[in-house]
């Protein structure tokens, strides 16, 4: 068994509340949605994203969800599932 310096174990403590205060803000950013989608371009925006990265996600193991009619261009994401890729919350 180790233990562990005053020090280290303040450094651990500080280093869990940031990923704590990480997860809740992300968390309030959620606004509450019926359906509990997405779309692509709220992702970007909220994210400071491309649409290259969300399509390097995609390859990545992100599902997209698109409407099943021909013209329909629109793609929505769970929040559920955007949140687990990104590791702030547990899948």
């Amino acid at each position: 068994m180790f233990s562990l310096s005053r020090e280290s174990e303040q450094d651990l403590a500080h280093g869990i509340l940031e990923v704590v205060e990480r997860y809740l803000e992300a968390r309030d950013r959620l606004k509450p949605r019926l359906t509990g989608l997405i779309s692509a371009q709220e992702v970007m925006d909220e994210l400071d994203i491309k649409y290259m990265t969300l399509q390097k996600w995609e390859k990545a193991g992100l599902r997209r969800y698109q409407p099943p009619l021909e013209d329909t261009r629109k793609i929505y994401y769970r929040i559920s599932d955007l949140m687990k890729f990104l590791g702030v919350e547990n899948g």
